[in-house]
């Protein structure tokens, strides 16, 4: 940014001093399309059209060396954002912005790098652990001539806002979490903010870490809050991507795995790789009422059947009731005519039922985070 500023002072004398000879001032800088905690919209393949498509937040954005030589311009945000069920998203990434009095939905670039999906087995206890800490992020490959910045700021759905802008300084760099190392408390009572293009700016405090997560409570986070930033408001360091919330609980997909697993940096040398964008100007992001306004001028009718919390609910009590009657079986084991028989039998039964709820709980999860 040093080199812009001079530029800009350099441009500004210049055009001082030819004002007398009329000479027209340099076009000033492209706003910032891509910026943390600004709105994205995507497209699905079967449409133009912006009026049932996801909406979600951005996370940080800057440029990323890569171990082969390359360099390049990004913006991190969710892998679900381009996952939804029953729809197939086109891997391109807009951004609502006010042009000429309405909302324009100019291209911020590609998708680049995307999670994998965790393989679930045969109902073994490791399966639970896999969907909640499966990996949740994408990065998106900037387009050329679009401008990032490293400015944290948000205004909620209602246009309320914005917060007050935080410069993002780096990433978080936690030590990995590598096999049976599932559990970390090391930054337990950290603090924690995010922006997203929903709920705008809120803090909580951190409770513990997985391989992949930051599990942290009193942020809260509401659906197109996804993939926006979280940040330590004592450093600016970016330190995840807003996921899921379940009321005050919520858990973050930690930037230093995401951009160590996107692009081949090893485990303590994130910051070296990935330097934050400076601060250019932000665009003028549309809020969430007035872009909805613009691409569904008629509010969607309700559909009739379970809401997204109620089929996890479900979900999660069926596997605790199945759980239950399981362990009363298992008590009664001794007393059975054939106990090896019988404990084949439970067992047999019981990883299919692990089996089954491992796959309702996932889309359970999936719908909820829509």
């Amino acid at each position: 940014m040093l080199k812009s500023r001079l530029t800009a002072t350099v441009t500004a004398a210049f055009a001082a001093a030819c004002v007398t000879l009329g000479a027209p001032n340099a076009a000033a800088a492209a706003p910032a399309l891509a910026a943390p905690g600004a709105p994205i919209a995507m497209l699905n393949d079967d449409s133009d059209s912006f009026a049932h498509s996801a909406r979600c937040s951005q996370g940080p954005a800057g440029a990323v060396r890569t171990p082969d030589g390359q360099t390049k311009q990004v913006m991190v945000t969710a892998a679900h954002c381009f996952e939804v069920k029953g729809k197939t998203v086109r891997p391109v990434v807009f951004a609502p912005v006010r042009e000429h009095g309405k909302v324009g939905y100019p291209r911020v670039g590609d998708v680049d790098k995307q999670r994998t999906p965790f393989e679930l087995g045969n109902g073994e206890l490791m399966d639970f652990y896999r969907i909640i800490d499966e990996p949740d992020w994408a990065t998106v490959r900037l387009a050329p001539g679009v401008e990032p910045s490293g400015v944290s700021s948000s205004v909620d759905q209602k246009g309320r806002g914005p917060s007050a802008p935080v410069a993002i300084t780096g990433v978080k760099d936690y030590r990995n979490l590598r096999g049976d190392e599932l559990i970390s408390f090391d930054n337990a009572g950290q603090p924690l903010c995010k922006d997203g293009m929903r709920t705008g700016r809120s803090c909580g405090v951190q409770m513990f870490r997985t391989q992949n997560f930051v599990w942290h409570f009193g942020v809260g986070y509401e659906s197109g809050d996804s993939g926006g930033i979280n940040y330590d408001p004592r450093t600016g360091e970016a330190v995840g991507l807003s996921i899921i919330g379940f009321g005050p609980l919520g858990n973050s997909q930690q930037v230093d795995r995401a951009l160590e697993d996107a692009y081949g940096i090893p485990d303590g040398q994130v910051n070296e790789a990935f330097t934050p964008a400076g601060d250019a100007q932000r665009a003028d992001f549309a809020p969430l009422y007035e872009d909805m306004a613009q691409s569904s001028p008629q509010a969607p009718q309700l559909v009739d059947g379970p809401q997204p919390r109620e089929l996890l609910d479900r979900a999660v009590m069926g596997a605790q009731a199945d759980a239950a009657q399981f362990s009363a079986e298992a008590a009664q084991l001794p007393q059975a005519a054939d106990p090896v028989a019988a404990a084949q039998d439970l067992a047999g039964r019981a990883s299919a039922a692990a089996q089954q709820h491992a796959g309702d709980v996932r889309g359970a999860v999936d719908a909820f985070l829509r």
